[in-house]
C-alpha cells in the first residue's frame, strides 16, 4: 500500500467553480468520487488539493466526497481523507454537506428497519 495519494480537484475539474453530480465531459463529482474509489485501498492517506477552487456546489460536494460516507464509516472517512489546503468557507461548506449525507442514511436505515 502506498503511503499518499493527492487528487487535484481543479485538475480533474478544469474549472475553479466545479458543478453537478454528473456532468457529460466527466468534470461532475461522480469523476471526483470514482478516484477516491479506485484509491482507497492502495493508499493509506488521500489528499483532496482545492488549489485554483474558489466554490463548489453543494450537488457537487456531496456526490464527490459526502457520499463516501454511504459506503465508509464517518471514522474510516476521517482516517484516510484529507483537505490539506482547503479555505475556511470550503470546509465549512464541507461540513454541512456531511451533516447531510449523515442525516440521510440515518433516516434511510430507519425506514429499512420500519420495512421490515
Amino acid at each position: 500500500m502506498g503511503k499518499d495519494f493527492e487528487l487535484s480537484v481543479y485538475d480533474i475539474t478544469g474549472t475553479s467553480t466545479p458543478f453537478g453530480r454528473t456532468n457529460d465531459d466527466g468534470s461532475g463529482g461522480d469523476a471526483v468520487r470514482k478516484i477516491i474509489t479506485e484509491n482507497w485501498d492502495k493508499y493509506e492517506k488521500i489528499n483532496i488539493i482545492f488549489d485554483g477552487i474558489a466554490q463548489m456546489t453543494r450537488g457537487f460536494m456531496d456526490e464527490a466526497f459526502s457520499k463516501l460516507l454511504d459506503d465508509h464509516s464517518l471514522e474510516e472517512f476521517n482516517n484516510k481523507i484529507f483537505f490539506p489546503d482547503a479555505k475556511e468557507s470550503i470546509v465549512k461548506a464541507l461540513n454541512g454537506s456531511f451533516k447531510l449525507r449523515l442525516k440521510i442514511i440515518k433516516t434511510n436505515k430507519e425506514k429499512e428497519k420500519e420495512a421490515m
